[in-house]
């Protein structure tokens, strides 16, 4: 059972004395306006029981707020919540939500209505705001972006112009690990280096790819697009026989392979073995996220490591503080990672 909220509770999370939060809590007119609506806000937010709504002029936010107890969750149809990464992403922001008082409602959209613009009948709902977990498209991103409720993505498209913000953003560290894992390769005399993701389906792996392009830049080495598969096209990158057919049509094999997660990773490497090459021996992989399905392989995957249920819990952190203080300024969020170095890309 969590622990009930106190005015003491508020009264730290806002910097302001018990005294104040008290009276403005109870309406009290030595209070402004802003500073009532301020404490009203950030209880409900908190999860505070004991809010009264009648306070005042500019309440009206407050008490729809206090009417609307749920939080939305939006993810696409096609993402996998019931194993690995997005699972925990998912726990995680199941955790803060219970923690604060609320009631999580999911809403898995679907390819027609993404491509009709269509959206959930949750968001028209009362609820006090949303969490978008995954990438959409630029223009079902540019609608959901522009309801009217506070609302934090996990990801986002890359065309999206982080300046143009009109919420919150959580990421894991992207560009820096791709960065340290191909000067990695590099230094292991790899010169023929090849990048395999889709690159303008999400930020992040746009990230990644800028992480690679600028290894190659600081190590004065060419990239050449013949090793690598970045088109867009959503099919080739979800399933091993997407990635299998992708990589005969290379012209010519690589040395080393960085995958934009472990699971293209996996795909490579089992299409390696099918065709008599051997990892790392023949060619080095490396991938991101760290997932358990990695562990099977035999030899450990050079990866990155993240940890999903903070991603989870800190995109909820984002929109509870955005709840409570609805003009702070938009804030793009990115979460450390880990290079951990594995047999995969061990020295040739």
């Amino acid at each position: 059972m969590s622990r009930k909220i106190t005015t003491s509770d508020i009264s730290l999370a806002l910097g302001l004395s018990r005294n104040t939060v008290s009276k403005a809590l109870n309406g009290h007119p030595s209070i402004t306006v802003e500073t009532r609506k301020r404490v009203v806000d950030h209880a409900i937010a908190m999860g505070y029981k004991k809010v009264k709504l009648s306070v005042g002029g500019g309440t009206a936010a407050a008490e729809s707020a206090g009417k609307a107890r749920s939080i939305a969750y939006i993810t696409k149809s096609q993402i996998n919540h019931g194993t690995g990464f997005w699972l925990n992403v998912l726990s995680g922001v199941e955790q803060m939500i219970s923690h604060s008082g609320y009631e999580m409602k999911l809403s898995f959209i679907k390819n027609e209505d993404i491509e009709a613009l269509e959206l959930p009948a949750l968001l028209a709902s009362d609820i006090a705001g949303f969490i978008v977990a995954g990438s959409f498209d630029k223009p079902y991103t540019e609608k959901l972006m522009a309801l009217p409720h506070p609302k934090a993505f996990i990801n986002i498209h890359p065309d999206t112009r982080l300046s143009d913000l009109r919420a919150d953003v959580v990421f894991m560290e992207n560009e820096d690990s791709i960065y340290q894992i191909t000067r990695h390769l590099m230094n292991l005399g790899h010169t023929e280096i090849g990048f395999i993701g889709e690159i303008h389906s999400c930020r992040s792996f746009m990230e990644r790819w800028f992480g690679f392009q600028r290894a190659h830049f600081d190590g004065n080495l060419p990239i050449q697009p013949s090793f690598c598969i970045t088109v867009p096209n959503a099919e080739s990158y979800q399933n091993y026989e997407g990635i299998a057919r992708s990589m005969k049509d290379l012209p010519k094999l690589p040395t080393a392979f960085v995958c934009a997660n472990d699971k293209i990773a996996l795909h490579v490497i089992k299409y390696l073995k099918e065709i008599g090459k051997a990892v790392p021996r023949d060619i080095a992989v490396t991938g991101f996220d760290q997932i358990s399905e990695a562990e099977f392989l035999g030899f450990t995957l050079t990866t990155v490591a993240l940890d999903e249920y903070q991603l989870g819990q800190r995109a909820t952190e984002q929109l509870l503080t955005r709840m409570s203080k609805p003009d702070r300024a938009f804030e793009t969020v990115r979460l450390a990672t880990k290079v951990v170095l594995g047999e995969s890309s061990s020295s040739r």
